[in-house]
């Protein structure tokens, strides 16, 4: 008989080279890794009470959920759209109207859409940090006056980039190994759902070296 401390609170699904898998979790796991990704938006100095953009999928909660409750735990305001050509506009709207200092998670879908309602990207997002899924972020790093940073998503893990140029990833709540040029993803802490060697087709290694930000996770090195 199952445990009530066994049963996930939410069910999301992460995607490796075209399969979609999904993946459930409890409400603890995600806030304990929302620790993690607080030390990495504390290097960016954002003000308490600053408003930042989510851009994700609802699928996408076991992911994108540790990212909102870092932004909840410096004590700033989140808000969502979704990566898809058809929300692009509210993306448009909110930074319009809110000017969040951060937008995490921007794809090309979200790129693709803003042009499609005839918003020019720079524009939208001018003056603040933009993560980008790695397939937009050579885009996003070519628009002018837009901090770009990484988000790369590691399964049901996420790395995000920290103000010094650092990947990092809850190295607390996970373990990445190389293996065949690409991280292999465990788990360390208890889950619901635990994982093993899980091959996230990302090509990289785990650097052995601090970060200059001063958090203690670790980081990858993406190949190139």
């Amino acid at each position: 008989m199952s445990m009530a401390g066994d049963r996930p609170d939410v069910v999301g699904s992460y995607n490796i080279a075209g399969k979609t898998s999904f993946y459930a979790a409890r409400y603890d796991e995600i806030d304990r890794q929302a620790i993690c990704t607080a030390r990495i938006l504390r290097s960016f100095g954002f003000a308490p009470g600053s408003m930042v953009l989510v851009v994700s999928m609802v699928q996408e909660i076991v992911q994108f959920g540790t990212f909102e409750k870092g932004v909840q735990i410096l004590g700033m305001y989140g808000i969502n759209a979704e990566n898809s050509p058809f929300d692009a506009g509210r993306v448009e709207a909110i930074c319009r109207q809110f000017s969040p200092v951060a937008t995490c998670g921007v794809g090309t879908a979200t790129l693709e859409g803003l042009k499609s309602f005839g918003h020019d990207p720079a524009t939208v997002f001018k003056g603040s940090v933009v993560w980008a899924r790695p397939e937009a972020y050579a885009a996003v790093a070519a628009l002018d006056g837009v901090e770009a940073r990484r988000i790369v998503l590691l399964g049901p893990a996420v790395a995000l980039e920290c103000h010094h140029g650092g990947l990092h990833y809850d190295n607390r709540d996970w373990t990445l190994t190389t293996q065949d040029g690409t991280l292999r993803l465990s788990s360390r802490m208890p889950r619901v759902e635990p994982l093993d060697g899980l091959d996230t087709r990302v090509a990289g290694t785990v650097s052995p070296l601090p970060c200059s930000c001063g958090a203690k996770d670790a980081i990858i090195t993406l190949a190139d």
